[in-house]
């Protein structure tokens, strides 16, 4: 090994290696790896600035020793499993290369060839460089192909950090200088290239244009131009750095801007905000950028701060609300000198007011909110009046959406603003559930873009807007999503769910909000149910009716009584539901709607079933598929269909149940409705366990998971669930009986929905046989285990059993 690495640490993204000690610290602790391992390691490291040949590797590591090169590869395998797979790079034809970025402060004057100094006038970065090492090996790994790389990012996101460590790392692959450059103060583009003249120490030529002079004394030079913020000069950073290219045949450039220059041959990188943890567990904190980077500089402000179990949900809260901005995570945790996390946390309800301070040196990075500012001042009046619109849409929108709101033109031309502000980094583009384009701002921009649209004086009637786009979404959803499209719109409409509560409370203060509450009620009580929120819906709904105008349309009042009633026997109040049901079917009769006729004497129906009054709830049974027969209305018919099968089946009347079911099942598959198809499915295969045909009841059951989660109907899982617990006990294996009955049971609290009576007499044989068996407390145990798995869970090994089980 050579003798000339220092006898202290050397630090990289988190881990710090001792050459002295021949140890490896990752977050402070002795990580595991092996002496070969580290050997290898420290030949990299030791001659990190050039490729290391793997003859060499083995002659140093394993020397007067044959081995063979797959020996090697494992080695370094292993290496890049602990440390990442950015850290060593392979070099084809070379060998290897240590990649991995040093700390500022460990990047010594060692880690530089030999020779004379590189004249540049950077300085040594202040802070540790947290974060992005991986993004930073990248931009390294581009310049060697690239003359012109552009950084582009929204603004505190850390693009001149970025910039700065680049050119400090690089600044060996320069020999004839690298520069930095910062736009911000300048005003006018053609100030730019006197700011580059002064950069280089050069002076202005009176005989000839700047320009020349500048592209006369770089034309040969191995130089790097940092040009920092070049946004709001875009036009003259672009065509001074396009000509510099040009004309200069061994100069690079790095730029950074919202937005890319636009150039022939501009390498463009988005720099993105920092990674957040996925949880507080503190392993996965150890993984997240933001975090990272928080405790870092916590640690500026408090020397002896830590993250523990007690305040690590806080910090991960922190991060996550500030988007993983790097600059709003500073500006965070500069107060920890102050104030706790959890208090940092409850000030970001005011983030603008809140986070203040940072670098006196650089008025628009004293403040989260000027940094925004600036990006915001450099937006033509159209773009500033389209990005403060969209601010009322928390989950983001769609483009008929967008232009709905915005009313800023039809489709076209708002799809040209929102395409210069995604290219200016104020909007991120997704897909939603139906593929459809979604444009969505970072919360912490949402939040400024809100505090220019109440100064604009657009709020009210931006909002107003906004829930007529939020209603015309729910009456699409009530159309169209009970067809083959449901899994579709169930998605769409759990992208929108943030919006569709924002669009609820506006209701209250809307001058047409009382109707379109009501409407919205009426549009989505079935995403509520089959998304597992019954409780959310009922309380919406009662909100709703509270304030519901006496003139209200009585098509829509007739539907959100329909509404109204259906969650009420969901969650097992079944006297409310008919209660409900009653003016809702007389609504019905007297607007002459024959389709809510239908619904509301099978909602009655229902109700008068699951209060005992059998004989009634057979003859609305058999009049709802009467009127729904007439109709031609495929989905209702087979809803009526289950729920007469269903009455069958409390009667003990299985032969007449199956049928039904089975019309049922051949009618939704046709229409192919998965909520539709599921529940006569789920129904017969509790019949089929009944019955003792077990075989088939797995078959159905197995089925209706498949539905059930293609379509993202989760507030069916409990169904799913309990099946498999009945099915689990008829077969014997009690322990996955209590088991799957516990996880039936957490799933029905959390959504609040309650089982019927003719399910309850399904289940309640099934699981005192298991507990029989098992003993009341080992089916305690059990029930527990199933009690505590996290829905996604429970399913999966309830499909596992069920596949397995054949």
């Amino acid at each position: 090994m050579s003798g000339r690495l220092a006898q202290q640490g050397y630090r990289f993204g988190a881990f710090e290696l001792r050459p002295a000690q021949r140890s490896l610290l990752l977050d402070g602790v002795p990580a595991a790896l092996g002496s070969r391992a580290f050997d290898v390691l420290m030949v990299l490291f030791d001659r990190r600035n050039a490729p290391v040949s793997k003859a060499e590797l083995l002659a140093a590591v394993w020397p007067s020793m044959v081995v063979e090169d797959n020996t090697l590869q494992v080695h370094v395998s292993a290496l890049r499993k602990l440390l990442g797979p950015l850290a060593i790079a392979t070099i084809p034809g070379r060998g290897y290369r240590f990649t991995a970025v040093l700390a500022a402060d460990d990047a010594r004057p060692e880690a530089l060839p030999s020779g004379p100094a590189v004249p540049h006038n950077l300085h040594p970065p202040r802070t540790r460089f947290i974060g992005r090492e991986a993004l930073l090996a990248q931009c390294s790994q581009l310049l060697q192909r690239t003359r012109l790389l552009t950084l582009t990012g929204i603004g505190g996101c850390g693009k001149t950090r970025l910039a700065l460590q680049l050119a400090w790392q690089q600044r060996a692959a320069f020999p004839e200088g690298v520069w930095f450059v910062d736009l911000a103060p300048l005003r006018e583009g053609q100030r730019i290239a006197p700011a580059v003249a002064a950069a280089l120490g050069l002076r202005e030529e009176t005989h000839s244009p700047l320009i020349d002079h500048l592209c006369a004394h770089l034309a040969q030079r191995q130089a790097l131009i940092v040009l920092d913020n070049c946004e709001h000069l875009i036009d003259a950073a672009a065509a001074l750095a396009d000509a510099l290219v040009e004309r200069c045949a061994a100069l690079t450039i790095v730029a950074t801007s919202r937005e890319a220059l636009g150039v022939i041959g501009e390498q463009v990188v988005a720099v993105r905000t920092l990674s957040l943890p996925a949880t507080a567990d503190l392993a996965a904190m150890r993984e997240s950028e933001a975090v990272r980077l928080f405790i870092d500089r916590a640690g500026l402000a408090q020397p002896d701060f830590s993250v523990d179990e007690h305040n690590a949900p806080a910090v991960v809260e922190v991060c996550r609300r500030l988007d993983g901005i790097a600059l709003a995570i500073e500006l965070a945790a500069s107060r920890v000198g102050m104030l706790p996390v959890a208090e940092i946390n409850v000030l970001l309800a005011d983030r603008f007011r809140f986070l203040t301070g940072g670098s006196r040196a650089v008025p628009r990075q004293q403040t989260l909110q000027a940094t925004l500012q600036w990006s915001h001042d450099t937006l033509p009046a159209a773009e500033q009046q389209l990005f403060r619109r969209l601010a009322v849409f928390v989950g983001g929108c769609t483009l008929r959406a967008a232009a709905r709101v915005a009313e800023a033109g039809d489709e076209y031309t708002v799809l040209a603003l929102l395409q210069r502000l995604h290219d200016k980094s104020l909007l991120e583009v997704q897909q939603d559930g139906a593929g459809q384009a979604r444009y969505r701002m970072l919360e912490t921009v949402r939040q400024y873009a809100l505090e220019e649209l109440d100064q604009a004086g657009e709020s009210a009637a931006t909002r107003d807007r906004h829930l007529a786009s939020i209603v015309a979404l729910a009456e699409d959803a009530l159309a169209q999503g009970s067809g083959p499209q449901q899994g579709a719109w169930m998605s769409r409409l759990a992208q929108a769910q943030e919006d569709i509560l924002v669009a609820h409370d506006w209701c209250g203060q809307s001058a047409t909000g009382a109707h379109a509450a009501v409407q919205l009620v009426a549009c989505l009580w079935r995403y509520w149910v089959a998304s597992g929120q019954l409780d959310r819906g009922q309380a919406l709904a009662g909100q709703a009716l509270a304030r519901a105008p006496a003139g209200l349309d009585p098509l829509w009042h007739c539907r959100a009584q329909i509404a109204i009633g259906q969650m009420a026997f969901r969650s097992g109040r079944y006297a409310e539901s008919l209660a409900w049901a009653e003016p809702s079917l007389a609504l019905a009769r007297a607007i002459g709607d024959a389709e809510l006729i239908a619904i509301s004497l099978g909602l009655r129906a229902k109700g008068l079933h699951s209060t005992g009054r059998l004989v009634e709830a057979r003859a609305h049974y058999e009049q709802a598929c009467a009127a729904a027969r007439a109709l031609a209305s495929p989905f209702w018919l087979g809803a009526a269909l289950n729920n007469l099968a269903e009455l069958h089946r409390s009667m003990g009347q299985f032969d007449a149940a199956e049928a039904c079911y089975e019309e049922a099942i051949a009618i939704t598959r046709q229409l192919q409705s998965p909520e539709g198809l599921f529940v006569p499915l789920c129904n017969l295969a509790r019949l089929s366990v009944m019955a003792g045909k077990l075989a088939r009841a797995r078959s159905l059951l197995l089925e209706s998971l498949q539905l059930a989660t293609d379509a993202e109907l989760r507030g069916m899982g409990e169904d799913v669930l309990e099946v498999a617990a009945g099915l689990a006990s008829a077969r014997q294996v009690h322990a996955a009986a209590a088991r799957f009955y516990g996880a039936a049971m957490a799933r029905m609290q959390l959504s609040g929905s309650q089982r019927e009576p003719v399910d309850q007499a399904f289940i309640a044989p099934l699981m005192a046989a298991a507990e029989a068996a098992l003993g009341p407390a080992a089916f305690a145990d059990a029930q527990a285990q199933g009690w505590a798995l996290q829905p996604a869970a429970a399913i999966a090994e309830v499909k596992q059993w069920l596949e397995l089980s054949a």
